[in-house]
């Protein structure tokens, strides 16, 4: 009988315990954790556009307004051409094509968007051409879409155009690039000498990239004037150069002497 009273007591006695710890789990669980906020995100960086002509544009004048961006380096804001764009151009870039251009580093890097203003004898806007470089698009190449549009933002071609191919594949070793040249190859310079009132020779024909420099040798003063290029007046012994990039017949005269014969540099592609 005693054994059964202690047997007994002792069940009592873990009931009680398990009992205890069963409340205390269940006040615990009851008990609310405080919230912790969420962190604020990480801000979004702008994304690049898709190679499709309205996004681009959207890009170019709506997220980011190109006309805050650099020149083209050592490019003035409005410059001469005699390329099928116009005879007047502007060329922006973005910021990550700058130094590529500047250190002459071969090729721009990807995401690199430049954009082209052609303007008429008159100074009015005519036409906006767009080349972006997306990794992957046309590595045949060099992974460049091309995009024109009217002043407007109307598409007027794009994507893969045959034709900016065709005519930007005799720069395809300078990254289809006729702007200026960004590679660190060394190009020729033709001399061409003043004399007796006439420029020998009278007619050089030259590459695009290369430059031509005139020396006066006479004891008079000479210029050299092609519209877009022009030099002050050259003494005796003086020199000039200009580098021409791009293709094109240019001529030029000594403005001192307009009865002087004229000169011709013929630029080819």
């Amino acid at each position: 009988m005693r054994n059964g009273m202690m047997v007994f007591l002792v069940l009592m006695s873990v009931f009680l315990v398990i009992g205890c710890t069963g409340a205390q789990d269940d006040e615990d669980a009851g008990t609310e954790s405080p919230e912790i906020p969420p962190a604020d995100p990480e801000p979004v960086q702008a994304g690049t556009p898709e190679p499709q002509g309205s996004e681009v544009y959207n890009y170019i004048t709506e997220e980011n307004n190109y006309r805050d961006w650099d020149l083209w380096p050592l490019k003035e804001e409005i410059y001469a051409s005699v390329s099928i764009h116009g005879p007047l151009l502007t060329t922006y870039v973005s910021e990550n094509a700058v130094p590529a251009i500047e250190n002459r580093a071969g090729s721009l890097p990807y995401e690199s968007i430049v954009v082209r203003e052609s303007y008429d004898a008159e100074r009015e806007l005519r036409e906006i051409g767009v080349r972006y470089k997306v990794e992957g698009y046309d590595p045949e190449h060099n992974d460049w879409f091309w995009a024109a549009y009217t002043p407007e933002g109307e598409v007027i071609v794009e994507g893969r155009v045959e034709s900016c191919q065709n005519c930007h594949s005799v720069e395809a070793d300078n990254d289809y690039i006729y702007t200026a040249y960004i590679t660190d190859t060394l190009y020729p310079i033709t001399d061409v000498e003043i004399r007796d009132f006439s420029f020998d020779p009278a007619s050089v024909t030259i590459a695009v990239g290369d430059s031509v420099r005139w020396t006066n040798m006479d004891s008079a003063v000479h210029t050299i004037d092609g519209g877009m290029f022009r030099s002050g007046g050259l003494g005796q012994g003086e020199s000039y150069s200009y580098t021409f990039t791009e293709a094109g017949t240019y001529y030029y005269m000594c403005t001192v002497h307009p009865y002087q014969t004229t000169g011709q540099v013929i630029v080819t592609g």
